[in-house]
């Protein structure tokens, strides 16, 4: 048959960043591809989304910017986690009155 379960037997496309370290969520995290070929992805414990080429090349990047205080340290605000995100294209109709 061919196809099983777990098919396809190896990914198609995969991006790993310049810097290993700095591209590391063991949750809440995902990716969408979008229709112009990129990629955006979301890695949700670092509260940073952004676009990668094919190529790997970022074109743009948010780093969310609404943290909070280290706990017991009221130290320097880190950032929140993000679930997950979406690439909405303008004409969605939920964007609409907006």
């Amino acid at each position: 048959s061919g196809a099983g379960a777990f098919a396809p037997a190896k990914p198609a496309w995969t991006y790993t960043a310049p810097d290993r370290t700095s591209f590391y969520s063991s949750f809440i995290s995902g990716a969408q591809r979008l229709p112009n070929g990129n990629t955006l992805i979301c890695s949700g414990a670092q509260g940073r989304l952004f676009e990668v080429t094919r190529a790997g090349e970022i074109v743009w990047e948010y780093l969310n910017p609404f943290g909070e205080e280290k706990p017991g340290e009221g130290g320097p605000k880190i950032p929140k986690g993000l679930f997950r995100a979406t690439r909405l294209p303008a004409d969605h109709p939920g964007l609409a009155r907006l």
